[in-house]
């Protein structure tokens, strides 16, 4: 594997042999190890950059399963064989409009920066949801509750603990009464599923503070443990998994 980075610079075209589209993102070689629970990335010294035509047509012909430690074979990425599978993340340079200035976070692994939600951000978000994956984890929290916000809830973000729990109160009061939903959000990686052990746990949250519903949100998938613990007591816990999250985008609209 070499340890060389390209740099990306104004002009610089597609890494596709022959094409003269200019680069839109930075390609990454991506696994997850599940026995550590850690994330790898390295940029695909082969393909580094790549322009949305070809990327497009990389995920079209791609074969292989996306799962831990697996193999997926591209036309144009991951030309080394190396395991793991192709991740696209867009350019600064390019998409300027959904960054933020220098004291903006920057990613870990990566030379992606993102600090603050914003329209232009969301809107990114909404075409290319996928990214909610390579967010932080608290801008994460931070969209999540800009979604709650625009469907007229009065949010407060909770401070950051390794413990777990709770990251969002999203509270609405009208002339039927009140209600209190207590969010918890899972940035996961699209193979690793959310457990019933993290759903037990938030509902017994909720029963303490008797919310009116406890939810999960989550870039992955619940587990069948999970969605069959959940089931029953579907009006008090709410499960909403990666394609929820996409609905929620699509029905987003920036109130400020």
């Amino acid at each position: 594997m070499s340890n060389k980075v390209y740099e990306f610079k104004i002009g610089t075209k597609c890494s596709v042999n022959g094409c003269e589209r200019l680069a839109e993102y930075e390609v990454y070689l991506y696994d997850y190890y599940r026995i550590v629970d850690e994330e790898f990335y390295q940029q695909d010294y082969t393909c580094p950059f790549i322009c949305s035509h070809h990327m497009a047509e990389n995920e079209e012909k791609a074969k292989g399963e996306r799962k831990p430690r697996g193999y997926v074979s591209y036309p144009f990425s991951n030309k080394h064989g190396a395991q793991g599978y192709t991740k696209y993340e867009p350019l600064r340079e390019v998409y300027s409009e959904i960054f933020m200035n220098e004291k903006s976070i920057i990613l870990p692994k990566s030379r992606i920066i993102v600090s603050e939600v914003n329209e232009d951000l969301m809107k990114f978000l909404k075409e290319n949801p996928s990214f909610l994956r390579e967010i932080n984890p608290r801008l994460f929290e931070k969209v999540i509750a800009e979604i709650f916000a625009s469907k007229g809830f009065d949010v407060t973000l909770t401070k950051q603990t390794r413990d777990g729990g709770k990251d969002i109160y999203a509270a609405k009061n009208n002339s039927i009464g009140s209600i209190l939903y207590i969010i918890e959000c899972k940035r996961y990686a699209e193979d690793n599923p959310v457990g019933v052990e993290l759903v037990r746990g938030l509902y017994g949250v909720k029963m303490q503070e008797r919310a009116t519903m406890a939810i999960i949100a989550s870039t992955s998938f619940f587990t069948s443990e999970a969605v069959k613990f959940a089931n029953p007591i579907q009006y008090e816990l709410s499960l909403r998994d990666f394609d929820a999250l996409k609905k929620w985008l699509n029905e987003y609209k920036f109130q400020r």
